[in-house]
């Protein structure tokens, strides 16, 4: 678990992704969190379920757009909205503002996930393609579900 070394994790230098990972559980005695920056109007993920984290969004500025389960959420700045692992979500910044976020997860697994999908976006000299990414997602535990996109 923790190594019981302090962390600090600053700034990005570039912030060409939306999402990062700030601690991972390794270094951090099981507590995941990272941050997102989501430009206006931008979708976020397809609608989908995790079977093994639950995961909070807090959101620091903007209006970020939610449904989980059968819930639809305008979830503004200081305010938290909980994704328990098994219901599914969907979420997108339909706003003309950025959204800025901190997203938790319990317990953290996704991180790796998450670093995944980096490093092959980064690697990419063309489009993503959706199969290599469901393969990713499916590694991990999360499923595409059916449903409209948020709008």
């Amino acid at each position: 678990m923790s190594t019981g070394i302090p962390l600090m994790v600053g700034p990005p230098e570039d912030r060409a992704r939306p999402w990062r990972v700030l601690a991972d559980g390794e270094d951090s005695n099981g507590m995941a969190l990272g941050d997102g920056r989501i430009l206006p109007g931008a979708p976020g993920p397809g609608r989908h379920v995790h079977t093994c984290e639950d995961e909070g969004i807090y959101v620091v500025a903007g209006v970020l757009t939610v449904e989980v389960g059968d819930e639809r959420y305008e979830v503004g700045p200081e305010s938290f909205v909980w994704l328990p692992r098994n219901v599914p979500h969907a979420f997108a910044n339909l706003g003309t503002d950025e959204v800025w976020t901190v997203g938790l997860l319990n317990p953290p697994g996704l991180t790796g996930m998450f670093r995944e999908q980096a490093d092959y976006f980064e690697s990419l000299q063309g489009p993503p393609d959706p199969a290599a990414l469901l393969e990713i997602s499916l590694r991990y535990g999360v499923h595409p579900v059916d449903g409209p996109p948020i709008a």
